[in-house]
């Protein structure tokens, strides 16, 4: 009798450490900003000022393969992150408030010749869309939204962390290759110095 008691206790213990082994797996490490700005495929970041005229953004990246085509609407624009929701919406809300002003271009460039992408805006009243001029130029920002899951897969977001995302342009549903991306704040804008901000690419599912 002993012996089947030990037994089972033995099972039962056994069946605890197994159980015990199968937690959740861990998220994904952050990434520190050099690894950030070392990545070279969407999504990525690349921190920027915004106060001073001139070129912010100057990126050849990789757009991967998706296993959904509604997955692969490329968004471009700008994040903003804290600890503090109420201190983000406000970054986020000053900066859409202020007429911010960028050219921005994208290209394919793993081709014979490289190819200009079209990129467009939502329209003034946030209905529609309209097509960027030739020479890129947004007048303004709008608030916007990207996948957070890639994200945080990539190690780009934390989910202790708050974030907003205004947009600068969209490109749409684009095909796997090399693209290279530029944006050029077309003014300077001393308030906005010192604003912690960064450059955004990520994918929007339009399944959603």
């Amino acid at each position: 009798m002993r012996v089947v008691l030990a037994v089972v206790a033995s099972v039962v213990l056994a069946l605890l450490v197994g159980c015990g082994s199968t937690s959740s797996p861990e998220a994904p490490k952050l990434l520190t900003r050099a690894e950030a700005e070392a990545r070279t495929v969407v999504p990525f970041t690349r921190g920027v000022r915004l106060d001073k005229a001139g070129r912010i953004v100057d990126v050849t990246f990789e757009a991967p393969a998706v296993v959904d085509p509604q997955m692969s609407w490329l968004k471009l624009g700008l994040r903003m992150q804290g600890a503090e929701q109420k201190a983000v919406s406000e970054a986020a809300e000053r900066l859409r408030r202020a007429e911010f002003q960028t050219r921005i271009h994208l290209e394919r460039v793993d081709m014979a010749k490289p190819s200009p992408i079209p990129l467009s805006r939502s329209s003034d009243d946030g209905r529609g869309w309209q097509r960027l001029p030739q020479d890129g130029r947004v007048e303004r920002l709008f608030q916007d939204s990207v996948d957070a899951y890639p994200l945080v897969q990539a190690g780009l977001q934390s989910e202790d962390m708050f974030y907003e995302v205004l947009q600068i342009a969209d490109a749409g549903l684009i095909d796997p290759g090399r693209y290279r991306v530029t944006v050029d704040i077309v003014e300077d804008r001393p308030e906005f110095e010192g604003m912690q901000v960064e450059f955004i690419a990520a994918y929007y599912s339009l399944g959603k």
